[in-house]
């Protein structure tokens, strides 16, 4: 931008000197003749330094809008209703996606809400109906450490049975197992087996 106005003022410059030589070194008739063109000449590089202004501040205002930056990521929160527990999922931005504004990916996933949108980060949210299905008891069946999902009934259904042997378990942990362990998501179901292995 500066350097489109230092360049319009030297070309202003550079007219009004050679209308100011013009006008020293000119008969009388032919001055007044020459200061109307002049005056063409200098109301014609006026409209042109205010429409480039005006290119200028559009270009300026369209390059402001943040765009989604090829190695964005998405992060998709939902919330479900009946047992209040977040779901999250992380996903590196599809190349379709990228250069996309806010406006523009919400159109892409009309049922989300926006919760942040910068280049590299952007997290989407929104309230599901029912119940996230990643509630799980950890018991002890014949010796074995076995994972069972409770459903939305509240019913219990065999879920993974594990080569874990609860004879090797503290005694602490054979007692829990005895009642059941009650654990929300597959990331702390999986954590919990890996401290028992």
């Amino acid at each position: 931008m500066n350097k489109i106005i230092i360049m319009l003022l030297s070309i202003i410059i550079v007219i009004a000197a050679m209308v100011t030589a013009l006008i020293i070194y000119m008969p009388e008739e032919e001055k007044e003749e020459n200061m109307k063109i002049a005056n063409i000449a200098q109301n014609k590089v006026d409209n042109d330094k205010n429409e480039m202004e005006n290119v200028i501040n559009v270009v300026e205002t369209n390059t402001n809008e943040e765009r989604i930056s090829p190695n964005a990521f998405i992060t998709f929160k939902q919330t479900y209703n009946e047992c209040g527990h977040t779901k999250v999922e992380f996903v590196e931005v599809p190349q379709e996606f990228v250069n996309l504004t806010e406006e523009e990916l919400k159109q892409k996933y009309p049922e989300w809400n926006v919760e942040k949108f910068t280049d590299t980060d952007i997290i989407l949210n929104k309230d599901v109906k029912g119940n996230c299905n990643e509630h799980y008891i950890v018991k002890d069946v014949n010796g074995i450490v076995t994972v069972f999902r409770v459903l939305a009934d509240g019913t219990e259904e065999e879920y993974q049975v594990t080569d874990i042997a609860t004879e090797y378990l503290t005694d602490t942990d054979k007692i829990e197992m005895e009642k059941g362990i009650k654990v929300n998501g597959k990331q702390n179901l999986n954590q919990l087996i890996e401290d028992y292995e």
